[in-house]
């Protein structure tokens, strides 16, 4: 038996409650391809202040990069980021673990699926007619480095005692005070990383056999000019077979409501990837449905983390969504090779779902004693409740 270890942050909120079942869940999966799972603690977030006074230990970071694995649960909570963070925003764990670990790690492409079973649509929040048949798939690949997410850090130095620092208020997030009479984020793309995305993810849409539809801004701003102009070269010249269309954001954001009108891969830059993946979580049916993964092409690593947040108000009550973290443990495990365990997961939760089990937040408005076809008059399961579920459906 292969043995596997990986590191594991619990995380803040309720997200230790979901990523308890995720990871045994992913255990006894794993098991099904002889691969034996290790998760070594690798502590951040608010969660590890009290012990270490950092929400980024560095001992836990150095592991983390150094296994190559991150199994996340996710980071944040209110009541800390408004007390602690406001006198030490540089601790605020989003942006400190989060950006961190991706810069360093150099994970380039944010995989975030969204399928719609035409055998749930009463689970997804759009108008049941407009999920066909056959169903929609959405694999939402975001690119996770540069953009205005990096832009000042990575340019920090050479902006320096420039023009750019001193007249038009480049700085960092942690910098800002609101008495600034201006501030300005750089957002840039390079042509290299660009290209190696784009062809990725084209690959990806030819794998599926589905089309590529690119997200842009084009019509307003030069970077993403730029990144058409690139999408459309290596389209036409490498990848002929492959229908490419291009929507601009503000339009695909209309077409979350009509989801088969962006059915494909969709390739989106680092902000309108983190806005358009999560709405299409909630058009979907829920945040907490929603698995993702982060992955440098170039080294296999990786890092696995649910973008449905850490459910802070339900810490200790057992009623979070477990099944983002869950799905993100299928997408972990394919990625180390799993792959019966990791479909065996996938199935599982789609038995739970068309069987009519739901928690709490999956009900319409979030109220479990609304009526919703097909629930079966079931009661809301726990977190632990849907967990062990899954797990006997394995």
């Amino acid at each position: 038996m292969k043995t596997i270890t990986v590191a594991l942050v619990p995380g803040d909120g309720a997200a230790p409650e979901m990523m308890d079942w995720a990871c045994k869940i992913a255990s006894a999966a794993a098991r099904k391809d002889d691969v034996e799972l290790v998760f070594e603690k690798t502590p951040m977030g608010w969660s590890a202040y009290e012990e270490f006074g950092d929400t980024l230990p560095k001992a836990s970071f150095d592991r983390a990069v150094e296994l190559g694995t991150v199994f996340f649960g996710g980071v944040g909570d209110p009541k800390f980021d408004n007390t602690i963070g406001l006198q030490h925003p540089e601790m605020k764990p989003e942006a400190r673990c989060l950006l961190a670990l991706r810069q360093r790690m150099k994970l380039l492409f944010n995989f975030r699926p969204m399928i719609y079973y035409p055998e749930l649509r009463h689970l997804a929040q759009v108008r049941p007619e407009t999920i066909p048949d056959e169903g929609i798939q959405q694999h939402f690949i975001r690119f996770l480095l540069e953009d205005s997410y990096f832009g000042n850090a990575d340019f920090g130095d050479t902006i320096k005692h420039t023009v750019l620092e001193s007249i038009l208020g480049v700085k960092s997030k942690n910098n800002v005070t609101g008495e600034e009479a201006i501030v300005t984020d750089i957002a840039y793309y390079r042509r290299e990383t660009i290209e190696k995305y784009i062809r990725a993810a084209f690959n990806y849409a030819k794998r599926l056999g589905l089309p590529l539809i690119s997200i842009d801004k084009a019509n307003v701003m030069a970077r993403y000019e730029f990144w058409r102009r690139i999408v459309t070269r290596i389209g036409k010249e490498e990848f002929p077979d492959v229908p490419l269309s291009h929507q601009y954001v503000d339009s695909a954001n209309a077409l979350l409501f009509t989801p088969a009108k962006l059915h494909g891969v969709i390739a989106c830059g680092n902000e309108h990837g983190d806005i358009l993946s999560d709405a299409a979580a909630a058009a979907l049916g829920s945040m907490g449905m929603m698995c993702s993964s982060a992955i440098n092409p170039d080294t296999g690593a990786a890092m696995f983390e649910s973008g449905a947040g850490t459910a802070p108000t339900l810490a200790g009550t057992d009623k979070a969504n477990p099944i983002g973290r869950i799905l993100t443990a299928a997408l972990m495990l394919r990625h180390l090779g799993a792959v019966k365990g990791a479909a065996a997961i996938e199935e599982a939760v789609k038995t739970a779902l068309k069987q009519g089990h739901r928690t709490g937040d999956m009900y319409v408005g979030g109220d479990p004693h609304q009526t919703l076809v097909y629930t079966k008059g079931f009661d809301p399961l726990h977190t632990s409740q849907m967990g062990q579920l899954i797990l006997s459906l394995l």
